[in-house]
């Protein structure tokens, strides 16, 4: 098990974040209200699995006329990806759901956040069969939003009573993806 902290999470976001262009926010129909810690676990770790499932999927529709792209070289065309995992924890309020942050970038320039956001939800609820609940915002160009998303997606984390596992739980690190190649070309 891996002890991260806020701040590791925070500088490790932090070298990226001009890279980001979007943030999608996709709630899950998991909900932990009055459930046991191993419960919450099973919940989060069916998200993540979920979660990754849709995002190679999500990749995937990026590139429609040659889908196998971000397969074949997921380094120059795999989207960034960087994912938090929000109320995997007891005590929240029996409306809250689990839910992921992800920040996207390496996007194809002619898609346009509606469009993104189309093609998250349909992965969403039709691949992973999650809930309808998928937003999507642009924060290309708007480096003051990418750094308040940055704030927003690890708030759990620099909340003062937050135990490490509690932490952990909150970086999703094996859904993140640096398409090294890609980033290096811009």
């Amino acid at each position: 098990m891996n002890n991260y902290t806020a701040h590791d999470i925070q500088s490790f976001l932090n070298q990226y974040s001009k890279h980001i262009s979007h943030i999608v926010v996709a709630h899950t129909h998991f909900r932990p209200y009055n459930q046991s810690q191993y419960q919450i676990a099973q919940m989060a770790a069916q998200a993540r699995s979920d979660l990754r499932h849709a995002l190679n999927c999500f990749a995937k529709l990026l590139y429609p006329t040659a889908s196998n792209k971000p397969v074949r070289n997921p380094a120059l065309y795999r989207p960034l990806s960087f994912v938090t995992i929000e109320n995997a924890k007891q005590h929240i309020g029996s409306e809250q759901t689990i839910h992921c942050n992800i920040a996207l970038g390496n996007l194809p320039k002619v898609l346009l956040t509606e469009e993104i956001e189309f093609l998250f939800k349909h992965v969403w609820v039709e691949k992973a069969h999650q809930a309808s609940d998928v937003k999507a915002y642009c924060v290309l160009g708007k480096q003051g939003e990418a750094k308040v998303w940055n704030g927003y997606a690890l708030k759990e984390a620099q909340h003062q009573k937050s135990k490490a596992w509690e932490i952990e739980g909150i970086w999703d690190v094996e859904n993140c993806w640096i398409p090294h190649a890609a980033l290096n070309a811009d």
